[in-house]
């Protein structure tokens, strides 16, 4: 009995052990999935980007005609001044004494002229000396004149509605003419401009009247220009071509000296490529890189953008029409990912 319970039993086992075999191994679907779409060609304008300075038109570097010791200035920075307003003056003594001098001068020279006709009527003198004494008095004429314009010169007076942006001399000093003494800016909104530079490549590309975008850091706002005047030769310092940007007149509270981001739409357009914005991968300036289906891989291309809007980022260089865009999937994705494209 115990042998045949034996047999039954491993009989059994042999049985039930090939009922129950070892499946095999399923292979894996590594396979990443995705989502494609081409890229869309099209004929942008592409903003040139730059920065500068907002100033005035009208700002001007104020100073006195002769040379001198200041008496008085009447203003200090960031006081508003008026067209026609004294500002600053100096000490008037020096150069009263030259008028008063040039005006004696003068006088000399009318009698000199008039004993000098009577002579000459009565034969006493000749005509060269008529001559000489007419032209004593015209040069006497000419010099009181200029004394009295150096005195008029002696004082600085605003020369539009502004604010004074710089005071570079205090009173008591002694300056020489020509020297900057004051720097006034017009606060009128017709009167603002950005200077700014761009690069000869830039530069070709503008003949002047383009639209431009204006945004400054101090103001969350926008503002509307547009290319006024343009440099015909490079800065001999930067290199680069300065142009004037005027602004559109605005309700913004701007000030002198503000830094200004600028972008210039240039009339002649550019071959672009758009792409959806999500399809950009590790961006950084004006570089990315996109992953582009390749039968059933994903390849990795760098690409130059020139710049984005809303939810596209236009594409200058780095890939054609018939790239197929991988838009969404792409950051689970490397160099040579298997990759499966869904709807």
């Amino acid at each position: 009995m115990k042998l045949i319970n034996y047999w039954t039993v491993l009989f059994a086992g042999i049985i039930i052990t090939g009922c129950h075999q070892t499946k095999p191994v399923e292979k894996m679907d590594i396979a990443i999935p995705v989502k494609v779409i081409s890229a869309e060609g099209l004929q942008e304008t592409e903003p040139l980007e730059t920065s500068g300075l907002l100033s005035s038109e009208q700002q001007s570097n104020l100073s006195f005609k002769t040379s001198g010791i200041i008496n008085r200035i009447l203003v200090k920075e960031g006081d508003q001044v008026r067209a026609g307003q004294l500002l600053a003056v100096l000490n008037m003594t020096e150069v009263n004494a030259q008028r008063s001098q040039a005006e004696e001068n003068f006088a000399k020279a009318q009698r000199d002229a008039r004993r000098t006709a009577n002579l000459y009527k009565d034969s006493v003198t000749t005509k060269e000396q008529l001559e000489n004494a007419a032209t004593a008095l015209t040069i006497a004429k000419k010099q009181l004149d200029i004394a009295r314009f150096n005195a008029a010169q002696s004082s600085i007076t605003a020369n539009t509605n502004g604010v004074v942006l710089k005071k570079a001399a205090n009173e008591g000093e002694q300056v020489s003419g020509g020297v900057v003494i004051l720097t006034v800016s017009s606060t009128a909104n017709k009167d603002w401009v950005i200077k700014c530079g761009v690069t000869d490549k830039d530069r070709a590309r503008i003949n002047g009247g383009e639209r431009a975008e204006i945004t400054f850091d101090a103001i969350h706002q926008t503002i509307s220009g547009k290319v006024r005047s343009m440099a015909q030769g490079s800065d001999s310092g930067s290199g680069l071509f300065q142009l004037e940007i005027a602004i559109s007149p605005s309700e913004a509270k701007l000030i002198s000296g503000l830094f200004a981001k600028v972008k210039i739409y240039p009339s002649v357009k550019a071959s672009l490529l758009s792409v959806p914005l999500d399809a950009l991968v590790e961006g950084k300036n004006d570089s990315a890189f996109i992953f582009v289906a390749l039968g059933q891989k994903a390849l990795k291309k760098s690409v130059r953008v020139a710049y984005l809007k809303g939810d596209k980022a236009y594409i200058s260089t780095g890939m054609t029409t018939a790239d197929r865009v991988i838009r969404e999937g792409s950051a689970y994705l490397t160099d040579g990912s298997v990759i499966k494209i869904i709807n």
